[in-house]
This record gives C-alpha cells, structure tokens and sequence, in this order.
C-alpha cells in the first residue's frame, strides 16, 4: 500500500475524527437548570379575614447540573406576596413564602395563578395555583336592601340579617345615623345567636326617582360595615 493510500485512507480520517471528538469535548453544553415545585397548588382554606395575613412555605428543588436563578415571580393577584430565593443551586432546594392578605380576598374561594420566570430552557416558566375562601368579620344578608319601586308619601320596612363571625360584645354595635329624616333604622341583638335583626324604614319619600342610601354599622373593635339602600320612588296611575 502506497504511502498516498494509507494517509488518505487511514491518516487523515483518524486525525478528523480526533479533531471531532476534542471539539465536542471543549464545546458540550453543561446539563441545564431545572425548576421542579413540590405542589402545583397551595389550598390555603378559609380565613378569618380579622386574624390578619397567612404565610404557606412551598419547596422548590432544582435537579438541573447548573445555578438555576429566579428572574420575576408574578403573583396574578393583590392579595398575596411571594418571596424566595433568587438562585437555587444545582441539586438543592430552597423554600417560597406565599403570603396571602384575606381582607383583600373576594367574597367567593378565588384562585389565583402565580407565574414563576427562571433562565432554564428546560422550565422558563412554572406556574402555581393559589386557592382561598376568605370568611368575613361581619355579613349583612342581603347586602343591599333594595325597596325597589315605592309609590310617593308611603313608608315601608324591610328587616336585614346581620352575622358576626367574630365573638364579640354586640351590645356595643351601632348604627351610625343616615342622614335621611325618612330613612331610619334599628337593631335587635339575638343574645343566643351570632345574628342580628336590622330594621329598615324608608319613607315617605316625595320626590320621584332614585332613591339612595349608604347605611354604616359600627362596631367596638373600630370596624365597620356599609350597607346600600335603593329604591325608586314611582307614582301610581292615579298620582300621573
């Protein structure tokens, strides 16, 4: 075999594979970050909204080869705040804190979907689901006591439900006057229950139209509770 054979056939294609397998070598890519949460929803229950903020703790593993680094936690809501780590080393864990307000909280369970921005390829973007009930100090049933359409120069009565959730001295409720000499009102406290009877008495009324009313219940604690009164005073066929 000449020498012109063997260094085509032989020679060359060896140190082209060297050269290769030493350009891979120096260039691979180090393994990925790898952003893995432990739950993929953190149910905070319901929460009394006076015994103020509530903090869950949620564990984030990173099983990637290399430093993952959190760059943005978007919460999707008002009513919580999320702190953690801003980097979470290869193989390692690190916790989150979601602290959620309940007095921000609607009136129904809400969720809420928290999205969480890191620099792996692998996962860009995690999402977790918040979920809450919050309960209330205090609950007017119905919440707006609506007369609806009321004839001129006649009185009327409706009677609301008011729940306290929290136990407290409620002798000690108020009701702030309306400001309306023909809207007036008063409470009968059920000392047995956790519930009130409001009495509401609107009229008479002589000017047609809306009517509108906002009604404040005070109580020893400093918090309070609105309550809207509507109507819309319409005369009879007779009164046209």
């Amino acid at each position: 075999m000449s020498k012109r054979t063997i260094l085509t056939i032989i020679i060359i294609p060896v140190l082209l594979i060297s050269g290769l397998i030493v350009f891979l070598i120096n260039n691979r890519q180090a393994p990925a970050a790898e952003l893995v949460l432990t739950q993929q929803q953190i149910h905070f229950g319901t929460l009394p909204e006076w015994k103020g903020p509530v903090t869950r703790s949620l564990t984030a593993r990173n099983i990637g080869k290399s430093p993952l680094h959190i760059q943005r936690v978007h919460t999707g809501c008002s009513y919580a705040k999320i702190t953690g780590p801003e980097v979470i080393q290869p193989d390692t864990e690190d916790t989150f804190q979601i602290i959620l307000n309940p007095e921000l909280l609607p009136d129904d369970e809400t969720s809420a979907t928290t999205t969480i921005f890191t620099n792996s390829p692998k996962t860009p973007i995690v999402h977790l689901t918040i979920v809450a009930t919050a309960k209330r100090f205090a609950t007017l049933t119905p919440n707006v006591c609506e007369f609806g359409n009321i004839p001129p120069e006649t009185s009327h009565q409706k009677t609301i439900k008011l729940t306290v959730n929290d136990p407290l001295n409620t002798s000690g409720i108020r009701l702030l006057p309306s400001g309306h000499e023909s809207l007036t009102w008063e409470i009968t406290p059920d000392l047995r229950t956790d519930t009130s009877l409001i009495t509401i008495q609107l009229g008479p009324l002589r000017d047609r139209g809306i009517f509108s009313s906002l009604l404040t219940v005070h109580f020893p604690n400093q918090r309070t509770l609105t309550l809207p009164v509507t109507a819309k005073v319409v005369p009879t066929d007779r009164q046209q």
